[in-house]
């Protein structure tokens, strides 16, 4: 346990310095979104970057715990799909709240990607003549292209350091235990990005509480399928694809705020809920792994 803390307090100190230094250093801010977006990628490896330090100093291998390993199983498949699923489950849930409607939305898919403000009336024409149905394969197939490619390898930056040195640190923990002890540091480790509007941009206060909720549960996912795969790659393909995808809720809703739409809202936690509860009876009456009543190290060494 001791390891643990002493990696989640190294890495939050050394990743909220780099903000610092990029913040007040460089300008990096709300106010500059492509820097922001380009700096919270480069913050993706923090977490890599401070285990292996730490490794280095222990005398550590790098794959000390095995988890680094590229054996590829339906594991890896349900984890990259997953997420479309539960992005299209979002969001007819989030129709579900008042004021919110279920609509094709073009305006926040300019707004997402910073489209310059004299190419905005063109593209607006253009996604004006795309059917929606069109638009949402679009957005599904660039998003899987994108989980299993560029975004994996910066969700490899974070999930080192979560779903493997941690994962070895709190081997001797039960897996609820553990699950819960990495998401808390997970969120509270995105907190400067969140003040500065990233996820939600009008709450960005109750966003650091939201975000940390948002890791613990998207966490428990994680952590179950890196401990069924007994591969963490597996973690940064699902992380990598839900980065990708998850944006397709907003396309699709108008109104509602930033507590309730999308998967960093209660859409989202209402259906992480209802995949855990679904893992949970797979693991228990399915496959009867039972990894989630294990320490992770029995589940690891299993």
């Amino acid at each position: 346990m001791k390891k643990a803390i002493r990696y989640s307090i190294t890495v939050c100190l050394f990743s909220w310095t780099m903000f610092a230094v990029a913040h007040w250093g460089f300008g990096i801010g709300a106010d500059t979104p492509t820097g922001l977006m380009v700096f919270s990628a480069v913050y993706m490896f923090f977490p890599l970057i401070t285990a292996l330090v730490l490794q280095a100093i222990d005398k550590e291998k790098f794959n000390h715990t095995g988890l680094v390993n590229f054996r590829v199983s339906w594991v890896w498949v349900v984890a990259w799909l997953l997420p479309v699923v539960m992005v299209f489950l979002c969001i007819p849930i989030n129709g579900l709240f008042p004021g919110v409607e279920l609509q094709y939305n073009s305006e926040q898919l300019i707004n997402q990607y910073h489209v310059p403000e004299e190419q905005q009336e063109m593209v607006r024409e253009q996604l004006g003549n795309m059917p929606s149905y069109l638009m949402l394969i679009s957005v599904v197939f660039s998003g899987l292209l994108a989980g299993i490619t560029v975004n994996a390898i910066a969700a490899f930056g974070e999930e080192y350091g979560w779903r493997n040195y941690l994962v070895g640190a709190l081997r001797e923990l039960k897996f609820w235990k553990a699950a819960l002890f990495i998401g808390i540091v997970w969120g509270i480790w995105h907190f400067p990005l969140i003040l500065m509007g990233h996820n939600y941009p009008n709450e960005p206060y109750w966003g650091v509480l939201l975000m940390v909720m948002m890791c613990i549960l998207l966490g428990i996912v994680e952590l179950y399928f890196v401990l069924k795969s007994k591969s963490m790659i597996v973690a940064a393909i699902l992380h990598g694809t839900i980065n990708a995808v998850s944006g397709t809720t907003i396309y699709f809703t108008l109104g509602g705020n930033d507590f309730l739409n999308g998967m960093a809202g209660l859409s989202g936690f209402i259906v992480m809920v209802v995949t855990i509860l679904c893992i949970w009876i797979y693991d228990k009456y399915i496959s009867k792994d039972d990894i989630l009543s294990m320490t992770l190290g029995e589940a690891i060494g299993r």
